[in-house]
């Protein structure tokens, strides 16, 4: 199993105006890297998502600009952009940019989105996302791989168009593709479709990151749904990687209110819920949470900390990558 961590570039959001530091940023970025973490990866928000979040993050695609400059090694993840409310083309060429600068290292995670909010502010209606990221890909991929690339589809069109600069990567960055099932909160406020989202999977994505909100039957479940699915489109399911995002917070040494007041700085979900769906306990108890995850093939986990948690960092090089990497 491989180990990326979310880098903390959260904004102040509703709870405050605070930016974040970059010299922070830097300095958790390049530790990670030095304990050999495979990639760092940032959320995206377009607006502060009160129904689920408290805060809400700076731009991923400059925060990433920004960490390859000053890393050498190390992946560099979105987990995960909201494609439907992005322009295909401009999103191809940022992270094919992005991709040179950084000397190869990007991995596109992308999402349906799910903030009523961020679709209407960008113009776009929230019934059409499904769609939309289904062509967006396709239109991604021509252009990243293709001289004078022509497709027609619903939203756009186009004929001879070459996009440079090609990404570094062969064929083309890998794409690792959000969702599945949810519970709590998270259910109700996301909507999921999931069968549609895991189908979308199994025949589009080079990757899946399985939500935060959720819980291990869920996530196997969903495995499996795209397994069956890739079987279908007659793809290996080798050709995707299975990934995770969920919190993680060593519960050792803190209280139960200052466990809630690390989650309540980024998120509006009970913290009832939080308990169940998060990697949130003592040492053992997160170990024996990664070991049911690896149990049903996770191959890739991103580990999303409360804050700049340099203590997690070390525990995990030291205690859980002599086992799991």
């Amino acid at each position: 199993m491989k180990f990326g961590v979310v880098v903390p570039n959260a904004t102040g959001g509703v709870r405050g105006e605070t930016p974040p530091s970059m010299t922070e940023i830097k300095r958790f970025a390049s530790t990670a890297e030095s304990l050999w973490f495979d990639g760092l990866w940032v959320i995206d928000h377009v607006l502060t998502a009160e129904p689920i979040y408290s805060t809400t993050w700076l731009d991923p695609l400059v925060t990433l600009s920004y960490l390859a400059a000053n890393t050498t090694t190390i992946r560099l993840g979105t987990s995960v952009v909201v494609l439907p409310i992005r322009v295909p083309a401009v999103f191809a060429k940022e992270v094919s940019s992005l991709d040179v600068v950084s000397g190869g290292r990007v991995v596109a995670g992308v999402g349906n989105g799910w903030w009523d909010k961020e679709f209407e502010v960008c113009g776009v209606p929230k019934r059409q996302r499904g769609d939309r990221v289904e062509e967006y890909i396709q239109i991604i991929k021509k252009l990243w791989t293709e001289r004078n690339a022509s497709f027609k589809g619903r939203y756009y069109s186009f004929e001879n168009i070459n996009l440079e600069p090609k990404p570094i990567q062969k064929p083309h960055p890998p794409i690792w593709i959000a969702g599945g099932s949810a519970v709590g909160k998270a259910s109700v406020v996301y909507q999921v479709n999931a069968e549609r989202v895991l189908r979308r999977i199994a025949r589009y994505a080079d990757g899946w990151i399985a939500r935060a909100y959720t819980d291990l039957e869920q996530v196997e479940n969903d495995w499996k749904t795209i397994q069956r699915h890739a079987a279908s489109f007659g793809r290996s399911v080798s050709e995707i990687v299975f990934a995770h995002i969920n919190w993680m917070c060593l519960s050792e040494g803190r209280t139960e209110n200052e466990l809630r007041q690390l989650f309540s700085q980024s998120l509006n979900i009970p913290f009832e819920d939080t308990k169940k769906e998060a990697l949130l306990g003592t040492k053992r108890q997160i170990v024996e949470k990664l070991e049911g995850l690896a149990k049903i093939g996770l191959q890739y986990m991103i580990v999303w900390p409360t804050h700049a948690d340099y203590g997690l960092l070390d525990f995990l090089a030291k205690d859980v990558f002599p086992s799991f990497c």
